[in-house]
């Protein structure tokens, strides 16, 4: 993966440590999507984005989040400005609890404030609480 990638994941990665909803949200083109198990929302504001991206730093708070490393797994470059990227995330929790691992496929497109999600495919993640 090509190094000004792996900087746009470890921004991302970096917001999500913080649980930064906003900053996490700041890395999304606007408009974007996430698709899984539970199909396809669109975003076609930042602010629904961000909505999501709070509630989702709130779940991962309320169990037990204390930080998230990454490996990429594959990547695929489509000319100068767009990619896609398959990451592995590992979550290590609070209390000796079970880290969570699981792959997340990116869209991204380059943007005059750099890389940026299109669409995230939440492909393995299982729902927290299930």
């Amino acid at each position: 993966m090509p190094r000004d990638v792996t900087d746009f994941f470890e921004q991302y990665r970096e917001a999500f440590n913080r649980l930064d909803g906003d900053a996490i949200a700041d890395l999304y083109c606007v408009p974007s999507g996430i698709v899984s198990d539970r199909g396809l929302t669109a975003w076609q504001s930042r602010e629904p984005i961000a909505e999501n991206m709070v509630a989702l730093c709130a779940l991962y708070r309320s169990n037990g989040y204390k930080r998230a490393s990454f490996e990429p797994s594959h990547f695929i470059a489509q000319g100068a400005d767009f990619a896609v990227a398959d990451i592995v995330w590992t979550i290590e929790r609070e209390a000796d609890a079970e880290p969570w691992h699981f792959h997340t496929t990116y869209n991204l497109r380059r943007t005059a404030d750099g890389w940026r999600v299109v669409l995230c495919t939440a492909y393995e993640e299982k729902r927290l609480n299930a």
